[in-house]
């Protein structure tokens, strides 16, 4: 399977700190920011260094680069933020476009719908790129739009845009993860599906409160391990953004319950 970490680019290395986190855990694939989640301003990329870091990404053979936009971002904002925040969606999908990436994850925000649809069609017409832009589902909390696979139809509606589904947002919107992919196949959502955040929830089923914990050690239980099973996502990347200091404990139980669920 293909699977791996949100990793940071902090430190000396910068982009190529993940992809040294990557070959210490022995993951093959990688979610970063491209800049700092939390600040509007732009982190620079030099042409050479994302040639090196398409380079090194090819020798350890990561099959699958994410970028996260910002946390800052809100599509469904008006006026300066509104603006904000496709100029740093745009900057992400440019970014992704230099290191090669296959996706850049973005959440929804709050707001009009149509207001989101067109922020997204905004960002890819500033920046194309090879990289395919998903929309996230969201726990809901704060007026966040995306938390339901209804929510998600309708602001993918006409877009080429595609999906990615965290596990514990779905959760702690209230449902069931794989009732969440059966909602998306009657929508006719389910090729959309990109990619996958594994993350289990600290917090309560339906609780709207979005904080991650560690495989096994939240509240999804079986669950979690249920969609694991699915075969309908086992083609997909799957990225863990699950508390960092137990990163190779989360790998392990990852393919202690792969090995149970594919002999794989």
């Amino acid at each position: 399977m293909i699977v791996g970490f949100h990793l940071s680019i902090a430190g000396r290395l910068g982009y190529l700190n993940a992809l040294a986190e990557a070959e210490a855990l022995g993951v093959n694939a990688v979610q970063i920011f491209a800049k700092s989640p939390r600040a509007w301003r732009k982190k620079s990329l030099a042409p050479a260094l994302a040639e090196r870091f398409r380079a090194e990404r090819e020798l350890l053979g990561i099959r699958h680069l994410a970028v996260h936009a910002s946390h800052l971002v809100n599509l469904g904002a008006e006026g300066e933020l509104f603006e904000k925040s496709v100029l740093s969606l745009a900057d992400d999908l440019e970014k992704a476009r230099l290191l090669g990436a296959e996706s850049v994850v973005a959440h929804p925000g709050s707001g009009a719908v149509e207001r989101i649809r067109e922020g997204l069609f905004q960002a890819a017409r500033l920046a194309p790129s090879q990289a395919r832009l998903l929309v996230e589902n969201t726990a809901g909390g704060g007026g966040k739009r995306g938390s339901t696979p209804e929510e998600l139809a309708e602001i993918l509606e006409g877009t080429p845009f595609g999906l990615a589904l965290d596990t514990a947002h779905a959760w702690l919107a209230g449902f069931n993860p794989i009732d969440f992919l059966d909602r998306l196949s009657a929508l006719g959502l389910l090729d959309r599906l990109a990619l996958v955040h594994f993350n289990d929830a600290r917090h309560e089923r339906g609780s709207r409160r979005d904080v991650h914990a560690s495989l096994g050690e939240g509240t999804m239980g079986e669950a979690l391990r249920a969609f694991l099973r699915d075969p309908r996502v086992r083609r997909l990347p799957f990225i863990m953004e699950t508390p960092r200091e137990d990163d190779p404990k989360n790998l392990a139980t990852f393919r202690r319950w792969a090995e149970e669920a594919f002999g794989a």
